[in-house]
């Protein structure tokens, strides 16, 4: 660890203080419009997923995973520049409406994942909602989103708690932070308490689960990683997100424990997503106990 001991064990405080369960407010992350979109979504029906997921937007509009879904949706139909000027119209006919400025940022964002000088764009929208309403939390959580995209991470990881702060349900905030903690500050202990969070949250968000099992792995957790990467792939068979890898990870878990056969039958289903991996070809044969 590079960090001090002080340092760590502040940090894990403030995000369980954040996230704590008993919470007054009740979450709108877990609904039946959600897991119909999301189900929706992973079964690679578009239309019908964003149909749900604007009746979320409705019921919440501050739900940054929903709207998320709805330009990644829309991007797999080759529709995202119509979905972000519908965006637009509704900005403008709403005047300087913080909500949607916030969500003005967001599809930016989408598009400066395309086109990166948009992302200044993003951010400018993000920083005029925050200012317009300063207990927004979506704007926060969009400006953590460009900075993770510009892999300025202790930056978007401040945005993220302060999201959180504001609002604990965040499940794209919870998401990306758990992703810095784990990926960039190789702090699986203190990651894995937010994806514990995120599954208790939305318990059909397969990315939840595949993160869950990765920090599990790299606390060598590996028999308790298993049904978490195994979860993931059900949910997500076509790796539409994490599925390509949760398959793999779940097969170097079970090579790991020494479950050859096991760890060939997810290798196959990542190969299924993937026919083309060569890390997949390599790690089948490794299976199957052949010489590359």
């Amino acid at each position: 660890m590079k960090r001090s001991l002080p340092s760590l064990g502040l940090v894990l405080a403030l995000l369980l203080v954040l996230l704590a369960p008993a919470h007054a407010e009740k979450s709108t992350a877990d609904n039946p419009d959600m897991r119909e979109g999301l189900a929706r979504f992973y079964a690679g029906q578009w239309t019908e997923a964003n149909a749900a997921f604007e009746k979320v937007l409705e019921q919440d509009p501050e739900n940054t995973l929903a709207i998320s879904y709805i330009l990644h949706a829309n991007y797999k139909m080759h529709n995202i520049d119509g979905a972000i000027s519908e965006i637009e119209r509704k900005a403008v006919a709403r005047g300087e409406d913080p909500q949607m400025q916030a969500h003005l940022g967001m599809a930016y964002f989408l598009r400066g994942m395309i086109m990166p000088n948009v992302l200044d764009e993003a951010l400018t929208e993000f920083r005029a909602a925050s200012q317009g309403d300063p207990q927004l939390a979506m704007p926060y959580t969009g400006i953590g989103l460009v900075y993770f995209q510009k892999r300025m991470m202790p930056r978007a990881k401040g945005y993220f708690i302060r999201a959180l702060r504001l609002n604990p349900h965040d499940v794209m905030a919870m998401d990306r932070l758990g992703n810095i903690l784990l990926v960039d500050e190789n702090k699986p202990q203190e990651a894995r308490h937010l994806f514990e969070r995120i599954i208790a949250e939305l318990p059909t968000y397969p990315d939840g689960y595949y993160f869950m099992g990765s920090a599990l792995f790299d606390l060598k957790s590996f028999e308790e990683a298993i049904p978490y990467l195994q979860r993931s792939l059900e949910l997500d068979p076509n790796g539409f997100t994490q599925g390509f890898d949760a398959a793999t990870l779940l097969g170097d878990t079970f090579l790991h424990l020494g479950r050859n056969q096991e760890a060939a039958e997810a290798f196959e289903a990542a190969k299924k997503i993937r026919p083309d991996s060569r890390y997949v070809e390599i790690k089948l044969k490794k299976a199957h106990g052949e010489e590359d």
